[in-house]
Order: C-alpha cells, then structure tokens, then sequence
C-alpha cells in the first residue's frame, strides 16, 4: 500500500461527524502516514488525537482551520505544527469559537424571518459535539422537512454563500490568521482555494496569492478532494512560482472517505514525507 498523506480532516470537535480515534482509524485503514487534525476554529481534539495517532501508525503535527474574510468571500487558513499549549493562540481560537455560535444564533434569526421556524435548540441536535455550524443548520432545515436534500440548504435562498439567511465570519482577514498561526509556532496554508466565491467569481487567482504571500504565507492546498485536476495543476504550479508548500488535503468530514479517488503526484507525497522524517 502507499504511503499516504491528509493535511485536511475534521472531527466532532467541529463540524466532523465522528469522534476523534474514530477519525483517525479511518484515515490509518487507508495507509496515511502523515496527517492533521483541522477542526474549524478549534484545537480541543488535538492533543487526544496527538496521543493517539502514534499506535495507529501516523505521524500527526497540530492543525487547525481558521474562518476568515477576503474580498467579500470566505477565505479558509489552516494551521500546522503550533504549540498546542499556546495561551494567546487558544484564547484566540476561543473567541473565534464563541463568534461562530454567534454567527448561528444569527442565521437562525434570519431562517425565522424568511419562515422557517426552526430553533437554535433544533440545530444543537444536529451536531454531535459542542462545535455548531451552517451544516447542523442545514441537518436543522432538513429535519424538519422544509428540504429535501443536505444540499438544498445552501442555495441563494437559504444559507448558500452570499444566500438571504447566510451570515459572515466576523470581521477578522487571513492577514490575521496568518500572524497568529505563525505567532503560535507554525505555518500557514490557504485552504481549497478553488472554492472560494464572492458575488463576482469563483477561485482564487495567483493575484490572490500574491497578496497573502507578501502576508506571509507558507504554502498552498493545491490538491483537495473538491478541486478539479485543472484547479489542482493551477494551484501547483503558482505554488511553485511564489516557493510555497504545497499540501494535500481531503477535507474529510462524514461518509466515504475520499483519498481514494484523489489524483495525488508521488513526488508531492514524498515532499510531504520529507517534512516530518
């Protein structure tokens, strides 16, 4: 079997739907070598999951991904190889955490007034840790019947990006993320920037990338479970230009789990390797 590596995976301690040793067998079944745990604003799962990692066979580093805004769109920042025991970073992330219950509180306001009568309560049920987020909002709306599919709440009339009842991170830029990453201990990379979207255009260009370089990021996700191999060669190859890293990263939070289907060249795998041996 390969030897594989996933930068990009979550757990219920954000909006992932199994606990963290279970997380961590499925990534381990599958021959990942070199992984990170990624929880939306949120490094609670890390140091079990740093425990744990060792007697299945995988090399962990500390990861988180951080919401931020960019250009009117969401921009994602995940962070590696920190001090998990950082006080200024996780009483960071703990306001980032409380910002987006927040951030909930205030999509279902908005649901109520466009006549979904769903509760902050109905979405609580929906998630099987203390993380809450759109996809419980989406579970909530399903559960109720007002959809029909998980997908059909993140649409313009709903809680799609930019939708009526979609409500923004508050306020803080990827400049910011990237300082605090680096402040803690560690590196920074731009998440799946092939999903970005803002009213005008979907992905991330390499003037994006420019700009969050002279930020000083570290590298690039370049290869995601939902980018296209175009997408992926792109992302490459300005990755390259600007000497950033580039890492891999399945995003995976519930179901089948998508490395398998993931195109991944041999010698970006063998860089990652290079990194932790």
């Amino acid at each position: 079997m390969f030897q594989r590596v996933d930068l990009h995976f979550h757990s219920n301690h954000s909006d992932g739907a199994f606990p963290v040793r279970d997380v961590l067998e499925i990534v381990a079944r599958v021959g990942v070598v070199f992984g990170a745990l990624t929880d939306h604003d949120s490094i609670t799962g890390v140091k079990e999951a740093l425990d744990l990692a060792p007697k299945m066979g995988v090399k962990l580093i500390p990861g988180v991904e951080i919401s931020t805004m960019y250009d009117d769109g969401e921009v994602h920042i995940l962070g590696y190889d920190f001090d998990p025991d950082d006080f200024s970073f996780n009483e960071f992330l703990k306001v980032r955490f409380e910002e987006r219950v927040q951030k909930v509180r205030e999509t279902v306001n908005k649901l109520n007034d466009l006549g979904y009568k769903i509760t902050f309560d109905d979405v609580m049920k929906q998630s099987p840790g203390p993380f809450v987020g759109r996809p419980n909002v989406a579970k909530a709306l399903l559960a109720n019947g007002y959809i029909k599919s998980f997908k059909g709440a993140f649409t313009p009339e709903l809680i799609g990006d930019k939708g009526k009842a979609y409500v923004a991170p508050k306020g803080l830029e990827p400049e910011e993320a990237i300082r605090r990453i680096h402040m803690a201990g560690g590196w920074a990379v731009l998440a799946h920037p092939g999903l970005y979207k803002n009213k005008t255009r979907s992905g991330l260009e390499e003037i994006d990338l420019m700009k969050m370089v002279e930020w000083k990021l570290d590298g690039v996700e370049a290869y995601h479970s939902q980018h296209t191999s175009a997408q992926a060669k792109y992302y490459h190859e300005i990755a390259r230009i600007h000497g950033l890293k580039i890492t891999v990263g399945t995003d995976y939070h519930e179901g089948t789990y998508p490395i398998e289907i993931m195109n991944i060249p041999r010698e970006i795998v063998i860089e990652l390797l290079n990194m932790v041996r």
